[in-house]
């Protein structure tokens, strides 16, 4: 654990010496004054921000990912007893980077008189996005050029961008008397999507705390996934 949070910290900081840390820190404004231009309530806050702040986490990744794919850091690679400590060491550092870009953006949204939060069940928030940018992070490892393996992240991103399209478009699957494919779709988004649901709504029942262990789940496959990818990968000579 250690080791990995030394490895964390050393790539935030090589993130942030170069132009490239610029990139979280402008979207993440972006996505304020964007979002909160007419305030919030603390539903709103969950899903909206919790979804803007999860995208956030997802591009540290492949900020990170990008800096650790450098021949200037393989040596640090090869000295690590298991590739594994450097793909969690990034999913460290972009949840570090996510959470410290999430309470800048509660405490000026707060001063601002932006946003309304009701405590105690507010921090209700807390396990929420936890465990839906965990899940983000670890989605992000498998479409990275560091993990990728024959152009694996391109698959990845065709697989993603069609899942969404299919949820958006149920309605039409059904038309077409596509029911199978519809309840698929619904059966694989359903952990996110409850879990960010139920916490809009307040609601922290069997259903709730179902969804925040899938939603772990999810992130742990994917993560046995990035590290079957890397582990056999050849760094120095790419394909």
């Amino acid at each position: 654990m250690k080791r990995i949070g030394i490895l964390s910290l050393f790539l935030i900081r090589d993130l942030f010496r170069s132009l490239a840390g610029i990139v979280p820190l402008a979207v993440g404004f972006t996505f304020y004054a964007i979002a909160f231009e007419y305030g919030m309530d603390q539903a709103q806050f969950i899903t909206v921000a919790g979804v803007g702040l999860g995208a956030i986490c997802l591009l540290t990744v492949l900020l990170l990912t990008g800096r650790a794919n450098r021949a200037s850091f393989y040596p640090f690679a090869a000295r690590l007893p298991r590739r594994s400590e450097l793909l969690a060491a990034v999913v460290v550092g972009s949840l570090a980077v996510t959470s410290v870009i999430a309470f800048l953006m509660t405490e000026v949204a707060l001063l601002q008189h932006k946003l309304t939060l009701d405590f105690p069940s507010a921090l209700w928030i807390i396990p929420t996005w936890l465990a839906f940018w965990l899940f983000v992070a670890a989605l992000a490892l498998p479409l990275s050029s560091l993990v990728s393996r024959d152009g694996s992240h391109m698959v990845g991103y065709v697989f993603i961008t069609a899942l969404l399209v299919a949820n958006d478009r149920r309605s039409f699957l059904e038309e077409r008397r596509l029911h199978w494919l519809s309840r698929a779709v619904t059966a694989v988004l359903w952990p996110v999507a409850t879990l960010l649901a139920q916490a809009s709504a307040g609601s922290h029942d069997r259903s709730y705390l179902l969804a925040i262990v899938l939603t772990v789940g999810y992130a742990g496959l994917l993560f046995g996934l990035a590290v079957a990818l890397l582990r056999h990968k050849d760094l120095l000579w790419p394909e």
